[in-house]
């Protein structure tokens, strides 16, 4: 019985511990940081944080001054999963909706994504 109550004990010990927000976490500071937007809708932003989480995403006015106009938005954002690996998630969202073009494994932006973050 004594046995049984020790991996008991142990074992709620382990879950709260890997429930437990890293440190690193914790103290993360946002690295990096670039906002542009010309007045008329359209916008960019990129953020880095010292833990690896980042993002980055663009906005479109699609058919300005129309009675259809929408933004259309597409972008990235990247953390670490619980093993420490790398995720990375491209979106986009339009006036269809949010739609997920790909996930967990890296991919690159469309160029005319990266060529309006580079400004």
């Amino acid at each position: 019985m004594f046995k049984m109550n020790r991996i008991i004990i142990a074992c709620a010990v382990l879950s709260v511990a890997a429930a437990a927000v890293l440190p690193e976490d914790a103290q993360a500071q946002i690295v990096e940081y670039v906002y542009n937007n010309d007045g008329t809708g359209n916008y960019n932003f990129r953020f880095e944080t010292s833990n690896g989480i980042s993002r980055e995403e663009t906005g479109e006015v699609i058919n300005p001054g129309q009675e259809d106009q929408y933004i259309k938005v597409y972008g990235l954002y990247s953390y670490k999963d619980t093993n420490g690996e790398v995720v990375n998630v491209i979106y986009g969202a339009d006036k269809d909706g949010y739609h997920i073009e790909s996930g967990e494994e890296p991919i690159s932006l469309p160029p005319a994504a990266v060529a309006s973050l580079l400004g």
